[in-house]
């Protein structure tokens, strides 16, 4: 996936471990100690900067890294 390590920079910044340490089976809350509110500040910056937009209802889909990728890569492709 084309915007993985892209991705990966950016999300290690909301919480203490390094694009290296990713795994696309990492979960946002549970392995990344990301708080609710965390993930969701995470998701409008995820539009900001990845240029797409994230339906409200599909937010609960997304619980890992490999989920988000797959988002945006399908998110992309429809823009």
């Amino acid at each position: 996936m084309k915007n993985e390590k892209k991705f990966k920079e950016f999300l290690a910044q909301y919480c203490s471990v390094t694009p290296q340490e990713m795994t696309n089976d990492m979960r946002f809350l549970e392995d990344l100690g990301l708080s609710s509110f965390d993930f969701m500040s995470l998701l409008g910056d995820l539009e900001d900067n990845f240029d797409i937009e994230i339906d409200s209802e599909k937010i609960g889909n997304i619980t890992t890294i490999g989920e988000a990728l797959l988002f945006i890569e399908g998110a992309k492709k429809s823009a």
